[in-house]
C-alpha cells in the first residue's frame, strides 16, 4: 500500500516563500515612501530638522529591503 504525499512539492513551498518576501517588500516600500513624502513635504514648508526626524534611521529599512529583494535571485 502506498501512502499518499502530504507534504507540498518544492516548487510550491519556493513559490509561497517568494510571495511572502515580495509582501514584505511591497510593505517596506511604501512605508518607504510614506516617510520620503514626509521629509520632502517638511522641505518644501522649510522645516528642514522634521526633514532630518522623517529620514532618521530610514537606511536601516532600505538595507533590509534591498537583502530581501537579494533572496530572491
Amino acid at each position: 500500500m502506498t501512502e499518499a504525499n502530504i507534504q507540498p512539492q518544492l516548487p510550491e513551498i519556493e513559490t509561497a516563500i517568494r510571495l511572502r518576501i515580495l509582501e514584505r517588500v511591497k510593505d517596506i516600500n511604501a512605508k518607504l515612501l510614506v516617510r520620503l513624502s514626509t521629509a520632502a513635504d517638511d522641505l518644501e514648508e522649510g522645516r528642514h530638522r522634521a526633514a532630518l526626524g522623517a529620514l532618521d534611521g530610514i537606511e536601516k529599512h532600505i538595507h533590509t529591503m534591498r537583502t530581501l529583494l537579494q533572496l530572491l535571485f
